[in-house]
């Protein structure tokens, strides 16, 4: 039988269910999104990351789904980042700094932020990690509490980082 409606008695109760063409189910899975399906397999690609590096000029990798860079153009910046477990990232890349959101007692997000020198916190504490000169350093930025990274980190820093990990730490 191909495509259409059955009709199944069993014991007495009766049962409607759709059959579906066995030929149009596509055994591999990339075949079958060149054909129009969706994959059902999870990337975790930060979602419209290509055009936020070519709005925002930030690089956003792969995460959980539990640290999300808040949607819009950060117009609003720290003012517009004040909801409990937010984390407000400043940059020289945008003056208007960058609102991630956070969900879950658990999560992470990889990224390039180049000149990241502050982190801000609400309620949730965050792991910052920052590249410089080949070397890397993680931050612990504690729930509602503002942290120097980078090169603002003194003494230690004075150099220009990249934040490449935000992590909610417990």
């Amino acid at each position: 039988m191909t495509g259409g409606l059955c009709f199944l008695a069993l014991g007495g109760t009766f049962t409607w269910f759709a059959t579906a063409d066995a030929s149009a189910a596509a055994t591999d899975p990339k075949a079958a999104a060149a054909g129009g399906m969706a994959s059902l397999v999870e990337d975790f690609i930060h979602p419209g990351a290509e055009q936020i590096l070519q709005d925002r000029k930030i690089v956003l990798k792969r995460g959980d789904g539990n640290i999300m860079l808040k949607p819009g153009n950060g117009e609003g910046g720290i003012n517009d980042c004040l909801s409990a477990n937010n984390v407000f990232v400043e940059s020289r890349v945008d003056k208007r700094g960058f609102c991630f959101i956070t969900t879950g007692t658990t999560g992470y997000l990889a990224m390039e932020i180049p000149d990241a020198f502050f982190v801000w916190t609400q309620d949730q504490p965050i792991q910052a990690t920052v590249t410089a000169d080949g070397k890397t350093t993680v931050y612990k930025a504690p729930k509602n509490d503002v942290t120097e990274i980078g090169e603002t980190d003194t003494p230690g820093g004075e150099k220009r980082s990249a934040l490449v990990e935000l992590r909610i730490s417990k």
